[in-house]
């Protein structure tokens, strides 16, 4: 199995203020993994380090299979494009401007590229515009910066916060991108969001981290294992109902509560309420729930505000 990136123990301390303890997290070539903390939980420091912004107190990080001290990583750090904190793009210079300034950094002579890559985030139409960065749509700006991550052709792409301040149309726009460059092009994302609901739409694994410590890596398939839906049932009867729900249903998904009766995952409701009105149970309120990412993400951290 080939991984993109793999930490193992970073650890990192301003002053006296420990702001990653043991990080260890694994990222594999094609996954959108969703970096999920809240503020100050250390999903920035960790991004730093990756890009070499910062150095970590103890602990290794392998980026492509090459270790973050070796000298070869300088190599593996160009097949990464990234947006830490905020699009570094100038304001006062047009899209146009700003990809051909990219451009130069890198050593890329070819303007077609630049017309390319400003299509493939959707801003094609600026290509002619004089209109300053300055002047564009947050979520302008945030594809903008995208595109000039993308003019290296990087394999994987680091994208710290890209959803925030967005407006909804804005968060579709990035939402929709990001999957259209993983499924069409191949790119590996690392995104860190305290948007939890958009990541879910996005991400095939998570990474959750809190007060600098990774506390679960999961996939989006088991999280949606876990993540089960309920259905309350109340009945005239909810001693008989229990009864009946666990022959329909099995005895692991049935709790009796005050509330009443209590299944857990699946069920098919027309089918197991013709069953239940067959056998003379009267059904007097049906509720169902679905716990999502925040429920199970504030039940690993404890609690309290998350970002």
């Amino acid at each position: 199995m080939e991984y993109v990136l793999v930490a193992e123990g970073l650890t990192k301390s301003y002053q006296k203020n420990r702001v990653l303890n043991g990080v260890t997290m694994h990222i594999k070539k094609g996954d959108i993994y969703g970096f999920v903390g809240e503020n100050g939980s250390g999903k920035t420091t960790v991004i730093r380090l990756v890009c070499g912004l910062i150095h970590a107190d103890e602990g290794e990080f392998t980026l492509f299979g090459v270790k973050g001290n070796s000298p070869d990583i300088r190599q593996a750090r160009a097949r990464v494009g990234a947006i830490v904190e905020a699009p570094s793009i100038y304001m006062n210079l047009s899209a146009q401007d700003n990809l051909k300034m990219q451009c130069s950094i890198l050593g890329i002579k070819d303007e077609e590229k630049c017309k390319e890559t400003l299509a493939k985030v959707g801003l094609f139409d600026l290509w002619e515009s004089k209109k300053h960065a300055g002047d564009f749509s947050l979520g302008m700006r945030q594809r903008l910066g995208i595109a000039m991550a993308l003019l290296g052709e990087p394999e994987f792409i680091i994208l710290d916060e890209p959803m925030n301040g967005l407006d909804p149309a804005g968060i579709v726009e990035i939402r929709e991108l990001i999957l259209r460059l993983n499924r069409e092009s191949g790119i590996t994302f690392l995104i860190s969001s305290h948007i939890l609901t958009e990541l879910a739409l996005v991400a095939t694994r998570y990474g959750i981290i809190s007060k600098g410590k990774i506390l679960q890596e999961i996939t989006a398939e088991q999280l949606e294992q876990v993540c089960k839906h309920t259905t309350m049932i109340k009945a005239t009867d909810n001693e008989a109902l229990a009864s009946r729900l666990c022959a329909l249903c099995g005895e692991d998904a049935v709790t009796v509560t005050e509330g009443g009766v209590c299944v857990e995952g699946d069920v098919n409701l027309n089918q197991i309420f013709g069953e239940i009105i067959a056998s003379g149970i009267q059904i007097t309120a049906v509720n169902t729930y679905h716990s999502s990412i925040e429920d199970y993400y504030l039940s690993l951290v404890g609690g309290g505000k998350h970002a």
